[in-house]
């Protein structure tokens, strides 16, 4: 008898132990959420706020009593740097992975705004019911870096350009002999002069292209154009080139390519820099242009050689930032290269809309180089001007490999040398 009457006293005793065990576990999750750096809020299926951390009161400003409940858009504004609002919606109880994270938006705040990263969890509730947990990693610091690197870098940039442009001129003048006649010897120096004189050019070119990538300030003129005419147009310019080193030029072009929508220009720029790589590396056959239109409706062009070909272990390194290929078809001695023209070439048709590409079964063995273009306008080119805005990040992640597998690529433009500078065949060839 006693034993029973002792049972639900057990029972009780058991239970609220296990309650405090729960209440303790609970105090010491919400210590550490709330005290993590990252700014943290949750919300439940109407978006309303159930979670608020001290980082998130910090930022914006406000205490978690007087958010609590509250509908979520009311009180956390995100936006993209050019000022477009990002609804909840858009990164909350999203089941495809790539929809739950934003990267560098601006968070604003009442007296101050903040670059974050952002990544949002769908969370299961005891009670059957889920909510969504938002994470905001602060990287204002960072961002405020970068941008002084990259004006720094712009500005030392256009400081070297002007004297260096007017070096090339004198060095011309010298080449055409205008202060008198020149020795064999002197003719051999000077050459050798002007070809460091044009790499360095490039180099100036090249990165003041690649600052104006990582700042957002390169704006794309995208339109129909005829792409057979563009082809045709540029292929005479190089046959005279292939012609020169007794190479052997051929250009295919599927009957059923008409128009794309691109940037004219910079097209011009991408074909021109795979076309004058393959004539910089072939010494003996062939150059291949060839145009084909795809079952996606996307037009892929290739530039095929049977020139020095590339190594398996250096084809990781194409289209990355001053990526050299020291072991193979890009060397040092030969290119005088700056290591950014594929990944200039990279950011223009990517953000065209297109990827970028390329193969090679190994060293002698030739190269293949492609690209595709989009022959129907994309959403946000109804006002006939596509603006991109940074992307490295993307880039990074889309494109670990080059070949045999594909490259998905993002944006770019391209200043010439100078007033004085005479046009090359590829003026960012050297770059591969």
């Amino acid at each position: 008898m006693d034993n029973n009457s002792n049972l639900p006293k057990a029972v009780a005793e058991e239970i609220y132990k296990k309650n405090l065990q729960l209440l303790e576990q609970r105090r010491r999750s919400e210590q550490l959420l709330y005290g993590v750096s990252e700014a943290v809020f949750a919300v439940d299926k109407y978006l309303n706020i159930t979670l608020f951390n001290h980082t998130a009161e910090r930022m914006l400003k406000i205490h978690t009593s007087d958010v609590l409940g509250k509908y979520a858009r009311d009180i956390v504004t995100i936006e993209t740097e050019k000022g477009e609002p990002i609804n909840l919606e858009d990164y909350c109880f999203q089941e495809d992975p790539q929809k739950t994270q934003l990267a560098a938006v601006i968070l604003r705040g009442p007296d101050k705004s903040y670059y974050v990263n952002v990544k949002s969890s769908i969370i299961d509730i005891a009670d059957g019911t889920k909510e969504c947990l938002v994470t905001m990693t602060d990287i204002t610091r960072e961002k405020e870096l970068e941008k002084t690197k990259n004006d720094f870098v712009s500005v030392t940039s256009h400081e070297l350009r002007t004297p260096m442009t007017i070096i090339k001129s004198y060095l011309w003048m010298l080449q055409n002999q205008k202060g008198g006649p020149l020795t064999d010897k002197q003719k051999e120096y000077l050459d050798k002069a002007v070809k460091g004189t044009e790499r360095m050019l490039n180099l100036i070119n090249d990165t003041l292209n690649i600052s104006r990538i990582e700042q957002g300030r390169i704006e794309f003129k995208i339109e129909k154009v005829n792409y057979p005419e563009i082809l045709n147009e540029l292929s005479t310019e190089f046959k005279v080139k292939t012609d020169e080193k007794g190479l052997t030029f051929k250009l295919e072009i599927d009957p059923k390519i008409q128009d794309v929508w691109v940037d004219k220009n910079k097209l011009r720029e991408v074909i021109i820099n795979f076309v004058g790589n393959s004539v910089k590396f072939t010494q003996t056959g062939t150059i291949g242009l060839k145009a084909e239109l795809l079952d996606d409706g996307m037009v892929k062009t290739s530039v095929t050689d049977t020139g020095k070909g590339i190594s398996k272990e250096d084809m990781p390194k194409l289209f990355h930032k001053f990526s050299r290929l020291d072991n193979s078809y890009q060397t040092i001695a030969e290119s005088g290269g700056t290591g950014l023209g594929l990944f200039i070439v990279k950011s223009l048709i990517e953000a065209m809309g297109g990827t970028v590409g390329a193969f090679s079964a190994g060293t002698g063995q030739g190269s293949l180089f492609w690209f595709t273009i989009r022959t129907t306008p994309m959403e946000s080119e109804e006002g006939g001007t596509l603006q991109k805005l940074n992307t490295e990040t993307t880039i990074t992640a889309n494109v670990q490999s080059a070949a045999p597998t594909t490259q998905a690529v993002t944006t770019i433009a391209d200043t010439k040398a100078g007033p004085s500078a005479r046009p090359e065949l590829a003026p960012n060839a050297s770059s591969k």
